[in-house]
């Protein structure tokens, strides 16, 4: 008979072994989700020999049930592909990939500060840059310069690790990249990068896909600071801009409430997004 999930109530109708995923993994002791994570993503073999016994065969339940895809006899490949993912060249792109979109907010940064005119930019820019440049010693000139050739440098390392793209692209979009252009213009250049960045991901995703089952994320492999850039610059939004107190807040409150028994559910009024204890959102009648 199945096990109801805790605190089931008017709200939770769904039973444990109807979970799969991270909602199935919240209902573990957190000593045991990671290992089951790294079972289920080739990092740890799941022999035969260990699902003959009662404690293996509970285990390989476990991982099968977080993750339906899993088969024990694809150990080798999923290993394979996590190993190419944590140090290998795939590993080497993912890591490159962090450090691009560092760089592309840094440079969208140094793009606001060279306030570049939109207005005859390939007329009035030069000269203005010029002279503050060499005239009255601005650094920001160079420091734009130095920004543009980072982005470049690290997406270069993206390229040569996702196996395809192309690299004609990214050196037509190295080209583009002109210090006396308008900001708007600038601003465009950074946006081709990111749908540049966006093509190379994709393929890795898709190889990554390909060894652990189509059920794994690879962008999970970014890190969060990374994911929050790369949203921020496909939305067209300076990354480096703080949210204001009123704005966090406002962010805070937006956000789904969790409960965790029956009074909390009964004080949310109707029409309330809201998350059960199993990690799931719902939406109150």
């Amino acid at each position: 008979m199945a096990t109801l999930v805790p605190d089931s109530g008017q709200y939770a109708n769904t039973t444990r072994d109807q979970l799969t995923g991270d909602q199935f993994l919240n209902t573990l002791p957190p000593t045991v989700q990671p290992l089951i994570k790294k079972y289920a993503n080739g990092e740890l073999a799941l022999t035969p020999q260990m699902t003959r016994t009662p404690a293996g065969a509970s285990l390989l339940q476990a991982v099968t049930q977080y993750d339906p895809t899993f088969d024990a006899t694809n150990y080798q490949k999923r290993q394979q592909t996590a190993t190419a993912f944590s140090k290998g060249v795939q590993g080497n792109a993912i890591r490159a990939a962090n450090q691009t979109l560092y760089h592309m907010g840094n440079l969208y940064q140094k793009t606001e500060d060279l306030n570049n005119l939109d207005i005859l930019p390939g007329v009035l820019n030069a000269p203005i840059n010029y002279i503050q440049q060499k005239g009255f010693g601005d650094p920001r000139q160079g420091q734009y310069k130095q920004s543009a050739q980072a982005v470049a440098s690290e997406l270069r390392k993206v390229f040569a690790g996702q196996g395809g793209g192309s690299l004609q692209e990214l050196k037509d979009w190295e080209k583009s990249f002109d210090p006396n252009a308008g900001e708007t213009q600038q601003k465009a250049y950074i946006q081709n990068g990111v749908d540049l960045l966006r093509g190379a991901l994709q393929s890795l995703e898709s190889q990554y896909q390909s060894g652990m089952g189509l059920n794994k994320n690879m962008g999970d492999l970014l890190t969060p600071e990374a994911r929050e850039v790369y949203a921020k610059l496909q939305a067209g939004e300076n990354p480096n801009v703080k949210k204001t107190t009123a704005q966090k807040q406002g962010q805070i409150l937006a956000q789904p409430k969790k409960i965790s028994n029956d009074a909390e559910y009964n004080l949310l009024p109707s029409g309330s997004t809201f998350v059960d204890p199993n990690g799931v959102t719902r939406i109150k009648p």
